[in-house]
């Protein structure tokens, strides 16, 4: 699989999106009081009785569960075996994917080192504790576990695929591209295809990337959610160029085997928004949230209550993104960019938005969080420095109408009439129903720009 990637001209700062999004604690989560702030790192010679007495049991049975059953049984009757063990980890950590509850991480996080205590050179536990910190958003630790893991098996792909995750959002673009080629050499298959599809579309090549995640969805996968999720990032990718008809044909073959995935009814609730259907499109975000409440479901689901004029659900909505966010970190999950933005877009608490998207893009120089900063910038007056984000944000040519939108109510404000009109019309090109509230704010923009003679200042009315 030589050079499926290669791209020269556009590689650099990318966003993978998705890869760690699951990392969002249940509302369940603290009321088991099952929060790993803090607690000591598990202590890797806990008896073994300890560590599955710890596991929760299911309230709705899913797939993985009797696989968490079997493997859990497996490891309670050869307590000596690590490969057990860190079984037993693995199927815990798709848990955690299929239900966004970040306490998994834990329970995950004790399989893989009652692993290591076992053996310290066993190499699936090695990886699935860098598994469990780039889950966590802690990508330098992450990477850490990951360069061992490769120190004990050269090919191991998936080794590969987490130090490319982490040094994408870290910054060292040319290394995520080495690492995910790696990946892709070694065993080409859903995860290093999605992987590769993520970066290739999020750089400005939308047709490899579109290409790559069909050769994903192609391959197969060990669980259900795996391919669902691949079939609702590609419905993605098409609405995202505003390709509305195609993104919704690519869903409805996600919606004949997985309907109640809650990353296929998170995108079915963005397209329905795209048509106007709010009712719909709030219905399908709300079905997403009881099933996994990932941020970016309950982000747009308090846009819709505000689309609506539902001022009391709305209200709800929002503190309902705080809780999250607040089990998130207590679960020991980093990443502010997006509550930063959250904040930013409705003017609250804009400097406290500005220092925790200027703390994030410290160490996670990725397009989005540069967009994230610009955004935070913008609302706190500081054009200029928004200015300069957003150009980082926009380097990579990632197909994503915000981050055009965002640099051309920036343009505006710097009183640079023709960049606000290219920026605002670019967006709307690239997909005119990109956000409920944005896109008509773009049009409301471009409208106002266009009616106006130029002056020294361009001052928007009502922007957003």
């Amino acid at each position: 699989m030589k050079h499926i990637l290669a791209n020269p001209r556009r590689w650099g700062a990318c966003l993978v999106l998705g890869l760690a999004a699951i990392a969002v604690g249940l509302w369940a989560s603290q009321q088991r009081g099952e929060t790993s702030q803090g607690e000591p790192a598990p202590n890797p010679d806990v008896p073994a009785a300890e560590v599955l007495a710890a596991l929760p049991q299911p309230k709705t049975p899913r797939l993985v569960d009797g696989e968490i059953a079997r493997r859990t049984e497996t490891a309670r009757r050869n307590e000596r075996n690590p490969s057990a063990w860190a079984a037993l980890g693995e199927a815990l950590m798709q848990k955690a994917r299929e239900t966004a509850d970040a306490a998994y991480y834990g329970h995950a996080e004790r399989c893989f080192r009652k692993a290591l205590a076992i053996d310290s050179r066993h190499g699936d536990a090695v990886t699935g504790l860098a598994w469990v910190e780039g889950c966590r958003h802690e990508f330098e630790k992450s990477a850490e576990w990951a360069e061992k893991a490769v120190v004990l098996d050269a090919r191991n792909n998936r080794a590969y695929g987490l130090l490319g995750d982490a040094a994408a959002e870290m910054g060292d673009y040319d290394a995520a591209l080495r690492h995910y080629q790696k990946m892709l050499d070694i065993r080409p298959d859903v995860s290093s295809y999605s992987r590769g599809a993520h970066l290739l579309f999020l750089t400005g090549d939308v047709r490899k990337g579109t290409f790559l995640m069909q050769k994903a969805l192609e391959s197969g996968a060990p669980y259900a959610e795996n391919r669902a999720w691949c079939q609702a990032q590609l419905a993605l990718m098409y609405f995202n160029t505003g390709a509305l008809v195609a993104a919704e044909q690519t869903l409805a073959l996600a919606e004949g085997g997985a309907a109640d995935d809650p990353h296929v009814l998170a995108v079915k609730g963005k397209l329905m928004a795209a048509r106007k259907d709010y009712a719909g499109a709030i219905a399908a975000y709300k079905k997403a949230a009881d099933a996994a409440p990932l941020l970016d479901v309950l982000i747009p689901l308090a846009d819709l209550y505000t689309v609506t004029g539902d001022v009391a659900e709305a209200a709800k909505a929002v503190e309902v993104v705080e809780t999250v966010h607040s089990l998130n970190k207590a679960n020991g999950v980093r990443g502010d960019a997006m509550i930063a933005l959250f904040h930013a877009d409705r003017g609250r608490d804009v400097e406290e938005a500005v220092r925790l998207a200027e703390e994030e893009y410290k160490t996670r120089k990725s397009v989005s969080v540069a967009d994230a900063l610009a955004w935070c910038y913008y609302k706190a007056g500081r054009y200029a420095e928004a200015q300069t984000a957003s150009k980082q944000a926009r380097s990579k040519k990632t197909p994503e109408a915000a981050f055009l939108y965002h640099s051309g109510m920036i343009y505006a404000k710097l009183g640079d009439r023709p960049a606000a009109q290219l920026h605002l019309y670019q967006a709307l090109s690239l997909n005119p129903n990109f956000h409920p509230i944005h896109a008509k704010a773009a049009e409301d923009a471009l409208a106002e720009l266009g009616s106006r003679q130029p002056t020294g200042g361009a001052e928007l009315k009502g922007t957003p």
